[in-house]
């Protein structure tokens, strides 16, 4: 499944449908895992993201093989400074012995520097929906996907 949206709340819960009836087969733990991390990835490009050239629009992919599933989105950038503090957010996720420890240090931060930008979605994604993330950032287009095994 891929799809072409505006950055609108309102394709949110279209999402997460398309996202439970796509995944109806699987186990309900896996589903709802799958649907929190399309929205936590959907919101991010929605209040993150903007039209640039080669993102017109925010692209949300969801797809599976036999074993895993992959969500992704896509979408225009033209902040560096924002995308690299992302990637790594990410790669410190990807780095991290205890993912739980690495969450509630984020907590402390939060509460030490409230102004700060929150980012609390991308620990949810993995530490409550095992899934593992990855992102790039290049010619002003953050492309973020978060990969689980079906199975396991």
């Amino acid at each position: 499944m891929s799809t072409s949206l505006s950055p609108l709340w309102s394709n949110l819960r279209a999402t997460r449908a398309s996202v439970r009836e796509a995944l109806a087969q699987y186990p309900s733990a896996l589903v709802d895992a799958a649907e929190m991390t399309a929205c936590e990835l959907l919101e991010n490009a929605i209040k993150y993201g903007e039209e640039v050239p080669r993102a017109p629009a925010i692209l949300f992919t969801l797809s599976l093989t036999e074993d895993t599933v992959s969500i992704a989105t896509l979408n225009g950038c033209t902040a560096p400074d924002s995308a690299e503090r992302l990637l790594l957010r990410i790669q410190s996720l990807r780095d991290a012995p205890d993912l739980q420890a690495l969450y509630m240090e984020r907590l402390q931060e939060l509460f030490s520097s409230p102004g700060e930008d929150v980012n609390l979605g991308i620990y949810r994604i993995a530490l409550e929906g095992g899934f593992e993330l990855d992102a790039t950032y290049a010619d002003e287009v953050v492309t973020v996907t978060a990969t689980r095994r079906i199975y396991g």
